[in-house]
């Protein structure tokens, strides 16, 4: 009992906890693979270091993912690196949506939900949920809006993760093939992802704004809510 307790034990923000632990149980789930299959390692590397690049360290990890894509698209088939990124990537959207619950449902968020911009964007999310969540998965746009607009318009879990799956599973075979077709050199892949870190922590701290912040979670941390708030910026 004392192990289960120290190893459930809240130790900070709800975020941390979750996507710490999903890493860690995900690292012991996943390495003793590569040790009987060695073939799989960079399959495995993908797995486990795509938690943490679509963790709350994504604010200042923006390029990482897809970079990573392409790295591994060098030592593995294509539909294989898409379907280990696909599935890596929904563990982590699902740990992300009951993240996303749990704050949109705190009171002090009650400002947020009842913006006049975020009930304009609930309604058009009501009109075409599916078209919407996929295009927002298959492009640069920042999935959080989407995520929100569908945890506030209360669409079921199974039809969001369908949807998200069925938006960055092109996108992520698109990158793991150039990754087998260009062979773009590791040490250009490394300066996206560094350069990437370096632009986004630079622009935060230029704005005055939490490095490792997430939109709608550090406004329902703070002790008071602006009733507008911007809906700018990408997680």
């Amino acid at each position: 009992m004392k192990a289960w307790y120290f190893l459930t034990k809240p130790r900070g923000d709800r975020r941390w906890d979750l996507f710490l632990r999903a890493t860690g149980l995900a690292a012991l789930v996943l390495i003793p693979i590569p040790l009987l299959f060695p073939s799989t390692a960079p399959l495995v590397w993908l797995a486990i270091v795509g938690i943490p690049a679509n963790s709350p360290l994504s604010p200042i990890l923006p390029t990482a993912f897809d970079p990573l894509i392409v790295e591994i698209g060098k030592y593995a088939p294509a539909f294989t690196v898409t379907c280990v990124a696909t599935g890596i990537y929904m563990y982590t959207e699902f740990l992300n949506w009951h993240i996303y619950v749990w704050v949109l449902s705190l009171e002090r968020l009650d400002g947020f939900k009842e913006n006049r911009w975020v009930g304009w964007g609930v309604d058009r999310f009501a009109r075409a949920p599916i078209t919407t969540i996929i295009l927002f998965a298959a492009t640069p746009l920042p999935f959080w809006v989407a995520r929100s607009l569908a945890i506030l318009h209360r669409y079921p879990l199974r039809r969001f993760m369908l949807a998200t799956a069925v938006g960055r599973f092109p996108r992520f075979f698109v990158y793991a093939w150039l990754g087998s077709a260009l062979s773009i050199p590791t040490y250009l892949i490394i300066a996206v992802i560094v350069l990437g870190a370096m632009v986004a922590i630079g622009a935060r701290v230029a704005r005055g704004q939490a490095i490792l912040g997430d939109v709608v979670i550090d406004r329902a941390l703070k002790p008071s809510n602006p009733a507008s708030p911007a809906l700018s910026e990408d997680s």
